[in-house]
């Protein structure tokens, strides 16, 4: 038999937010919890967590007055895949409209394409940050009778991408045009919880005004939150009534669910908002410290590809001149974790000692490069 791989530290990993460890206090929560039977809607955890997030932190509505309505899915791949079968409930061709950055495209294994054979059409932000009404406008596929086109009927938007916050005012303008269509709106909110702690509003009234404008949501639990899995899909009745015939044909009836959601529930209580916010306030810091350590002490000026917001550095290594495989190579002599120059932050990764290692991985990088030229070799970064 193989050596098996051993994780056993999370403060030095700043691949993304899910490198999180689930703690012994983590473990325990799961105990003394519910039985029940999920696919046949019998499990007291699980139900008292899907009325939770629909009802205790979306307001228990959504687009129109539809009542909101929770569904437990084990990660937020499977939410919204599931979310655009059950609005493209039909026979195709049809398309979803989607920034070209988005989660739900890129990051998905083709499941739009695979799971509800839809055109998927990607658009280029025009401000770098976030899709604007006239971006999809100028995009979108009219439903006007041209059998050689597949109409748009569903429009899918995330926040955060990247680490950056969708203004409440473009999401506003940009729910009444669709369903002024008749285009459904959907919500890859995995990290909805980061944009709601940056929002400047309370945090659960924020997520409670932009709940309305969406017909479908994802929020993740393992993103941020240190969750070991599960993702809630919020839709209305006959969405949610889709979606469990679909989370069944996808494999997703897990049964005896309720240590899970249990323990789902408990890091939402222990870490949202505070733990949140923390972390995207120490990301901040821990930015403007590094930038002014090398620029003034070592000369190097590191160029971001997107403003940190919430718990993200997205650096531009090529911009930076920084080659990627020295930076993995120089953060493993260092004992950091990384894929490139997108650093992601959580709450378990924010103390002094892992950011100190961090930082300390780019000051060796920053002495290097006095030393020697920048040389580029093939991708500056991974595909996001």
């Amino acid at each position: 038999m193989t050596d098996l791989p051993q994780y056993t530290t999370s403060y030095n990993d700043y691949r993304s937010d899910t490198f999180t460890i689930p703690t012994s206090d983590i473990f325990a929560a799961g105990a003394g919890a519910s039985v029940g039977d999920v696919i046949f809607q019998e499990d007291a955890c699980t139900c008292l967590l899907e009325q939770r997030i629909s009802q205790e932190y979306l307001g228990g509505k959504l687009y129109g007055g539809t009542e909101a309505q929770g569904l437990f899915c084990v990660s937020t791949t499977m939410s919204n895949q599931i979310a655009v079968r059950a609005h493209l409930n039909f026979a195709p061709p049809f398309s979803i409209l989607c920034d070209k950055r988005a989660h739900i495209y890129v990051d998905e294994c083709a499941g739009i394409a695979v799971l509800s054979q839809a055109l998927v059409v990607p658009v280029v932000a025009s401000n770098d940050r976030f899709l604007t009404l006239e971006d999809i406008q100028e995009s979108y596929i009219p439903d006007d009778g041209d059998i050689h086109l597949a109409p748009t009927k569903l429009i899918c938007l995330e926040n955060t991408l990247h680490g950056m916050c969708f203004p409440y005012e473009e999401l506003r303008r940009i729910s009444d045009w669709c369903h002024e269509e008749g285009i459904k709106l959907h919500l890859d909110g995995a990290r909805f919880w980061n944009a709601a702690c940056s929002s400047g509003d309370d945090p659960v009234s924020y997520m409670r005004k932009v709940g309305p404008l969406f017909d479908s949501f994802s929020l993740c639990f393992s993103k941020s939150l240190g969750a070991p899995m599960g993702s809630m899909l919020v839709g209305g009745p006959e969405f949610r009534s889709r979606a469990r015939h679909l989370l069944k044909q996808q494999g997703g009836g897990i049964r005896q669910a309720g240590f899970i959601t249990k323990i789902a529930a408990y890091c939402l209580d222990q870490n949202f908002p505070l733990a949140v916010a923390e972390t995207s306030a120490k990301t901040l810091d821990f930015w403007k410290d590094l930038y002014t350590t090398l620029k003034d002490e070592y000369g190097m000026e590191l160029k971001l590809a997107h403003p940190v917001e919430t718990n993200f550095i997205f650096i531009d290594l090529a911009k930076s001149g920084i080659n990627m495989n020295k930076l993995l190579e120089i953060g493993e002599r260092n004992n950091v974790k990384l894929f490139d120059g997108r650093l992601a932050f959580h709450y378990q990764n924010i103390k002094p000692e892992g950011l100190a290692l961090l930082k300390k991985t780019f000051t060796d990088i920053a002495e290097y490069y006095q030393r020697n030229d920048y040389k580029p070799e093939g991708r500056s970064t991974r595909i996001y």
